[in-house]
């Protein structure tokens, strides 16, 4: 294999990224503005989030394993036969993407950059310790009460918040909690984090603050279950409110999400009937790998749209 051929490793990672990332840009927002008005949108954020990844893939595999459908050859190359004289990427002429190193290195310099900058903070997200709901009082200088870590997590109370709340408003803030660790939470979100992390930072906050708003009214629904009374959640929601109870953005907290919202959800929402699931299942399983299927199946139609797209870029 000479240098021309390295070229071929540069270049399929540039078309994956630009895919997910094109991906991920023109569907988030449409996903955000339909997940603050349905909670069943909502839940299938970790299916939405893989999206961008899975047309990535579907857009190599095309380009990488060609196949002419109308001949019945569907994963083999047909450059085999003969050297084709358009641009094509293929592991049997790696050389052919040396043409495409440029505007390759041209996307990886634009994209990459920020994709590894939030899988950086990622890095530094704490595993947690562990203690569940148990509160671990801290005075933290602001009153809130924050889930911290995604593995183990713990709940890291305010002293002074807990201090201030009465007996009833204590057991409705650890109901909330015992909520979010039912629905595992702390790890759907990270996971979601990573997954949008190939989607533009603003809408990739923006997704995940969508999802952050769903999550709190399911805690805030499982808490009214465990407790009883849902009015006496959203009593203790508005009490916090009313002594400045803040958390860090991002975070799965006490007060997170619109209050407004939770409260009226509380008040208005159905009492559910059975403890708190986590927003990813079987089904979603099931869907994310047909998806997968879909489009690998797809690749052979696709193939000769991806090379001309490629031809026409140069």
């Amino acid at each position: 294999m000479n240098l021309a051929a390295l070229s071929l490793p540069v270049v399929v990672a540039a078309l994956a990224l630009a895919a997910a990332w094109l991906v991920a840009a023109a569907l988030l927002p449409l996903w955000i503005r339909a997940a603050r008005r349905s909670p069943i949108v909502a839940r299938g954020a970790l299916l939405v989030a893989a999206l961008p990844w899975l047309a990535g893939v579907a857009l190599v595999v095309a380009a990488l394993l060609p196949g002419d459908p109308h001949t019945g050859l569907t994963l083999g190359c047909h450059c085999l036969a003969s050297m084709p004289t358009w641009l094509h990427l293929c592991p049997v002429h790696p050389d052919e993407a040396a043409a495409l190193v440029a505007p390759s290195v041209v996307v990886l310099a634009l994209l990459l950059p920020g994709r590894l900058r939030a899988l950086r903070l990622l890095w530094v997200e704490p595993l947690g310790r562990g203690g569940g709901d148990a509160p671990h009082l801290v005075d933290l200088g602001t009153p809130a009460a924050v889930l911290h870590g995604w593995l183990r997590p713990t709940l890291v109370v305010d002293r002074g918040l807990w201090r201030a709340l009465a007996p009833a408003e204590r057991q409705a803030l650890l109901a909330h909690e015992r909520g979010h660790l039912a629905r595992r939470d702390p790890l759907v979100r990270m996971v979601l984090r990573g997954l949008w992390t190939v989607a533009p930072a603003p809408l990739a906050q923006g997704a995940v603050r969508a999802w952050l708003d769903h999550a709190e009214r399911a805690a805030d629904a499982e808490a009214g279950r465990i407790v009883g009374d849902p009015t006496l959640v959203a009593a203790a929601i508005l009490r916090c409110a009313r002594l400045g109870a803040a958390g860090p953005d991002l975070a799965l907290g006490w007060s997170g999400g619109s209050l407004a919202d939770r409260v009226h959800a509380l008040l208005e929402g159905p009492a559910p009937r059975s403890p708190a699931r986590p927003d990813a299942g079987p089904a979603d399983l099931l869907a994310l790998a047909l998806a997968l299927l879909l489009g690998l199946s797809a690749s052979p139609w696709l193939h000769h749209q991806v090379e001309h797209l490629l031809n026409l870029s140069l």
